[in-house]
C-alpha cells in the first residue's frame, strides 16, 4: 500500500491511499462515508487487489485526518460542498485513471457521490458500486433540508448543532432498541459499532454547512432528472443490509430500483439478512466481498 498528499486545485489537502494488483483488470475508486475515513476500508481494500483490481481510496473533503489540520473536519460550504467533492473526485480519478476499465465505489454518502459521478462522468467509467444507498428522503427530508436552512441563515454556516444530528440520524437507532450504543445501527457486531466509537476520525457534530449538503445531495442526486442522466450502458450494483434502516428512508430501495429500471440502467441488487448499515464490516463480510469481487469481474468482460 502506497500513501500520499493530494491537493486540489483550489488548495484543499487530501490523503489518498493506492494499492495495485500483480496483474490488474480493472480499477476502482472508493469513497468512503459520512465522517469516517478510508483507513476503515483497507482490509477491503486488500481483498480486491488480491482479487485483480488496483485500488484507489481518498479522505472525501471534511473527513480524515487532513481535514483536522486544516480546521475543516465535518465541514462542507453551503450550495458548493457536494459540487466541490464531485469535482475533487473526477480530479483525483484523473491522476490515476489508465486505459483498464475504471470502477467507482461509496459507501453511504459516498454512495451518493458515486452515483452522481455515474451521472456525470459515465461515459468514462464502467460500473458503478452503491453500498448501504441513501434513498430519496421524500417529504420529510424536504422538511429537513428546509429547517436546516432556516438555521444556518441564522446560526451560520460553521455552527455545530446536537439537534440537528439527532432529527436527522438519531431515528436510525429506534429499530434496535434497547440499544448498547447509540451507534448500533451501523453494525450487528458490537466490536465494530465500538471500533467506530473510538475512532478520533469518524463521527462527531458535523456543521450546518455539512447537514445542508448532505440533505441537499440526497434529495438531488436521487431524482428521476438526475437518475437519467446515467448512462444506460454503464451498470450499477447495489449491496444492502437487510436490517439497515437508511435504505428504509423515505421512497426506500424498491423506489431506487425503480427509477433506474425506469431509466433502462442495467441494475443488480445483493442484499444480506441480518446485515445493518456497514454492510463491508458485518458479520458475512467475507461473503459481501466475495459478490462484490464476482460482480468486477463479469462486468470487466463485458
Amino acid at each position: 500500500m502506497d500513501e500520499m498528499k493530494l491537493i486540489y486545485p483550489d488548495g484543499y489537502e487530501t490523503d489518498v491511499m493506492f494499492m495495485r494488483a500483480e496483474h490488474p483488470i480493472g480499477n476502482i475508486f472508493l469513497f468512503h462515508g459520512m465522517l469516517e475515513h478510508y483507513r476503515r476500508y483497507i482490509e477491503f481494500a486488500h481483498f480486491l487487489t488480491e482479487n485483480g483490481f488496483n485500488v484507489y481510496a481518498c479522505d472525501l473533503r471534511g473527513a480524515g485526518p487532513a481535514s483536522h489540520e486544516q480546521d475543516y473536519y465535518g465541514h462542507l460550504e453551503p450550495e458548493e460542498g457536494f459540487q466541490q467533492m464531485v469535482e475533487d473526485a473526477q480530479y483525483f480519478i484523473n491522476q490515476f485513471q489508465d486505459e483498464l476499465p475504471t470502477f467507482v465505489l461509496g459507501h453511504s454518502f459516498g454512495s451518493l457521490l458515486a452515483r452522481r459521478l455515474g451521472q456525470v462522468m459515465g461515459q468514462v467509467l464502467a460500473g458503478v458500486i452503491a453500498v448501504s444507498p441513501p434513498p430519496h428522503s421524500g417529504v420529510a427530508g424536504l422538511l429537513g433540508h428546509s429547517a436546516i436552512s432556516t438555521a444556518l441563515k441564522r446560526k451560520g454556516s460553521t455552527h455545530r448543532s446536537k439537534l440537528f444530528e439527532r432529527l436527522l440520524f438519531g431515528r436510525y437507532n429506534l429499530k434496535f432498541l434497547p440499544a448498547r450504543t447509540s451507534s448500533d445501527w451501523i453494525s450487528s457486531s458490537p466490536e465494530e459499532v465500538d471500533a467506530y466509537l473510538t475512532d478520533q476520525h469518524c463521527g462527531g457534530l458535523p456543521t450546518l454547512g455539512y447537514l445542508y449538503e448532505v440533505t441537499k445531495a440526497s434529495l438531488d442526486v436521487t431524482t428521476s432528472a438526475r437518475i437519467h442522466e446515467h448512462p444506460r450502458e454503464v451498470p450499477i450494483l447495489f449491496v444492502v443490509g437487510a436490517e439497515d434502516p437508511v435504505i428504509f428512508d423515505g421512497e426506500r430501495l424498491k423506489g431506487i430500483i425503480k427509477k433506474y429500471q425506469a431509466a433502462d440502467v442495467e441494475i443488480c441488487v445483493s442484499s444480506y439478512d441480518g446485515a445493518r448499515h456497514e454492510v463491508l464490516r458485518e458479520e458475512q463480510r467475507e461473503q459481501v466481498w466475495a459478490d462484490i469481487s464476482l460482480w468486477l469481474e463479469q462486468t470487466s468482460n463485458q
